[in-house]
Order: C-alpha cells, then sequence, then structure tokens
C-alpha cells in the first residue's frame, strides 16, 4: 500500500507585532490592557514540540477575546526555557497578534501606543510570511 501525505495550508491572515522589554509578560499585558483598553487573561501556555527536542517548548499566552466584534488578540512570549518560539526574531521578548478585520491605521496608531509605555522598549510590525518558524504561531 502506498504512503499517502497530508498537506495542510494555514492561514497567517492576522498581524503580527513584535515586543521588546525586558519585563515579566504578566506586566506586559498589564501595560498593553491599559494602553489599548484591553482585558488581556492568562491562557493555558503554548505548547511547541521541536522534532529534536524530547520534551515540549512551553510558552507564556494571554489571550482576550471580542466575540461581537469578530476580534481576537493574544500575547505570545517567545521565550522559554529551552529556547526561542520564532529563532529568526531573537530581539523579541513578545508577540502581539490581532485577529480579525483591522485597518492599517488602526494597527499603526496601537503601535504608537505600545511604544509610549514605560515598560517597552520597542515595538514594530513583523511580516508573518517572511518567518521560516511562522508554523509555531498557528494557536
Amino acid at each position: 500500500m502506498g504512503k499517502h501525505t497530508l498537506e495542510i495550508e494555514y492561514d497567517y491572515d492576522f498581524v503580527l507585532i513584535g515586543i521588546s522589554s525586558h519585563e515579566k509578560d504578566y506586566r506586559i499585558c498589564w501595560a498593553l490592557n491599559n494602553q489599548l483598553g484591553l482585558n488581556l487573561v492568562k491562557a493555558d501556555a503554548l505548547e511547541i514540540k521541536d522534532k529534536k527536542q524530547d520534551d515540549p517548548s512551553f510558552f507564556s499566552l494571554f489571550a482576550f477575546e471580542l466575540p461581537d466584534e469578530f476580534m481576537e488578540y493574544f500575547i505570545i512570549a517567545n521565550r522559554s526555557e529551552k529556547g526561542l518560539l520564532i529563532p529568526e526574531q531573537k530581539q523579541v521578548d513578545y508577540f502581539f497578534i490581532i485577529r480579525g478585520e483591522i485597518e492599517n491605521d488602526k494597527v499603526m496608531e496601537m503601535i504608537k501606543l505600545i511604544k509610549e509605555s514605560s515598560l517597552v522598549q520597542t515595538a514594530f510590525r513583523v511580516d508573518v510570511n517572511a518567518l521560516k518558524s511562522k508554523q509555531n504561531l498557528i494557536l
């Protein structure tokens, strides 16, 4: 019997913002909640099992949903005890994911507000499709 492989194409239709900060995850979420009027709360950690690792890596995850507006917001740590979620973005400590219909002007305004936080060193938009390990961002 022949071998069959299933190829799945994921939809990377979300806005990705990289955040650099030396603060703990809960402090970043507190700052973003205040700056952006969100209510990010801790969720189960994102579990990634690499082929080279015996044990999975766990990345802290915070989430907030606005079902009436079809919007979802996530903060994911880029660092765990075992390495990076997105190795090609070493300078990023956290990823802010926005799912749903959002205008570019609104995204730029959010980045500006994130940068204004005293807990954040910098924030910038990341092109999801240019990332080699973008599959790690599928929630």
